[in-house]
């Protein structure tokens, strides 16, 4: 799940004039620090069990606070819980004890209750989002509740008293506590949010705080909005930056004029600017573990129902041609959906990507092999594609490039690009109005699972309608039946991948993503994160330029 942001700094003096006292009081303030960001796409909701785009995610992340939260390390530590949990000798139940410190932004103390609503909320099916899954692959009941044969109630948590959560699960999750720091596993306050209804969380107002800012400014559809420090944040001693001003810039080219007028502070580049700024003392890359890839709807009467036309597509793009002449910010080209140096084989130490190996690859061959074989199958001669693309400068780039190498090795297959704002293209996509659509996916929590469960039979977020037997076993095999066994758990998600990618051409990774970037040395302590939320601003710091 990842956003990219631009910062800029301004440490704003207060001078007042008037008698000594005025004087004496003008000078004991504190100097007051703003920074500027941008984000690429709108924010879409702060409702934690309706997110599914980055900017929500990084939104959220900001502004309010689960059990425990990630340093810079991407170590877990604790949030609004006291300490990491008590775990019960057969792994399985959870005792988490509250601090008594944290506080709704209006007030009131964040409770156990907070939590077992919230929790409730996300499996209950007329609330549960598409990120559901984490709770029933995880929490007892929590299947059972979703598939609409028990009551919320019956979800395996407790709260014994306000202060203590205890979790049951239905085995052993070795990565439990680090899903506890994930934006759907925070709490909702739940007598404001059933005062607020259908509006909660679709504005500042209509939101209540518990993390280390507040949100001023902000509807749905606002291209503009501030991230103001919490005062009744329990961790606000650490909190240095008083005001995070965000705007939705979309063009590389306007990003990086107002860097160098100075109206912005960081900025994260792309293609060209990339090369051009590669030698510049502000320029920055980042290691990434989030995937650009291509989702091919396989809905009944899609052409892409049919797997040689995937096959073709797959094969007809190369992806290192891409990543240099396109991208050029040190992404790689992908070879596969987990990414590199991401998580390693428990016995050897081998990375995933390395011992699963090439699963796609550019191949004019085997491409025209399979799209023959697509056309007969399919008795039609051409195909014209509808492919969804969010409004940014980088995605229209990208789907320009991909259907003119498509076009050009396959010229009986064209795409209809379609460009739209990332509410809008949201929601076509869920309704199912395309046939290819680009994504990119962050990780979760620390496990090869959280890029591939996403596409079994059942997942809530298998918006591509892709549904296999052997891709369901092999799952389910590695979250329940071998989850005590770590050869057979790595060696059912290795398989998996393969009939993912290599078999079944569900969809095609293009790149797995590195930023590069501009950043003022005035400004230190932006936390990226290789899995969960993308950024943490809680430590950000801004120093006078000398």
């Amino acid at each position: 799940m990842k956003k990219f942001f631009i910062i800029s700094s301004i440490i704003t003096g207060i001078f007042l004039t008037g008698c000594s006292t005025t004087d004496q009081s003008a000078n004991n303030e504190k100097e007051k620090a703003i920074v500027r960001f941008t984000e690429p796409a709108e924010l879409l909701t702060l409702d934690t069990t309706q997110e599914e785009d980055f900017t929500s995610f990084n939104a959220q992340n900001q502004i309010l606070e689960g059990l425990y939260q990630l340093n810079d390390k991407d170590e877990v530590i604790p949030a609004v819980a006291e300490k990491l949990p008590e775990i019960s000798e057969d792994k399985q139940t959870y005792t988490i004890k509250l601090r008594k410190d944290a506080k709704w932004s209006n007030g009131e103390t964040v409770t156990s209750q907070d939590f077992l609503y919230a929790w409730r909320r996300a499996v209950t099916p007329e609330t549960a989002p598409s990120y559901a899954s984490l709770f029933v692959s995880t929490i007892k009941n929590a299947d059972d509740i979703y598939q609409g044969k028990v009551k919320p109630e019956e979800l395996g948590v407790e709260a014994p008293d306000a202060y203590t959560l205890v979790i049951h699960l239905i085995k052993p999750i070795p990565y439990f506590t680090s899903l506890l720091t994930f934006e759907t596993f925070f709490p909702i306050n739940q007598a404001f949010a059933e005062k607020q209804g259908s509006n909660y969380g679709t504005s500042s107002q209509t939101t209540l705080y518990n993390g280390p800012f507040t949100l001023e400014g902000w509807e749905q559809n606002s291209d503009t909005w501030q991230y103001v420090k919490n005062p009744k944040y329990w961790d606000k001693k650490n909190v240095q930056v008083d005001e995070i001003q965000t705007t939705v810039v979309k063009s590389t080219s306007t990003a990086v004029n107002l860097y160098q007028t100075d109206e912005l502070d960081r900025v994260v580049l792309d293609g060209e600017f990339s090369k051009q700024y590669k030698n510049d003392p502000d320029f920055q890359n980042q290691n990434d573990t989030k995937m650009g890839y291509l989702r091919f709807n396989q809905g009944k009467d899609k052409p892409l129902n049919n797997a040689q036309l995937r096959k073709a597509i797959s094969l007809a793009i190369d992806r290192k041609t891409f990543v240099e002449n396109v991208l050029g910010d040190g992404s790689i080209a992908a070879t596969g959906f987990v990414p590199q140096n991401f998580v390693q084989n428990p016995t050897t130490g081998e990375d995933f990507r390395e011992e699963s190996g090439i699963q796609q690859t550019f191949d004019k061959v085997a491409a025209r092999e399979a799209l023959d074989l697509a056309k007969k199958e399919l008795n039609q001669s051409e195909f014209t594609l509808v492919y969804l693309a969010k409004d940014t400068d980088i995605e229209k780039k990208t789907a320009e490039y991909l259907a003119g190498q498509v076009a050009e090795v396959l010229p009986e297959v064209k795409f209809e690009i379609a460009t739209l704002p990332s509410n809008n293209l949201q929601e076509r996509y869920l309704s199912g109005d395309y046939d290819i659509a680009f994504g990119q996916w962050m990780p979760d929590f620390k496990d090869a699972i959280t890029f591939l469960d996403m596409f079994t039979s059942t997942s809530g977020l298998n918006h591509v309608n892709y549904k296999s037997s052997e891709y369901d076993r092999l799952i389910e095999a590695a979250v329940a039946t071998d989850a005590a066994d770590e050869e057979k758990r790595w060696s059912d998600l290795l398989e998996a991948e393969h009939v993912l990618l290599g078999k079944d051409y569900v969809v095609a990774p293009i790149y797995q993503q590195q930023t590069a970037l501009l950043q003022k040395k005035t400004i230190s302590g932006v936390v990226k994160h290789s899995f969960g939320s993308p950024y943490s601003f809680k430590y950000i710091r801004v120093n006078k330029a000398e």
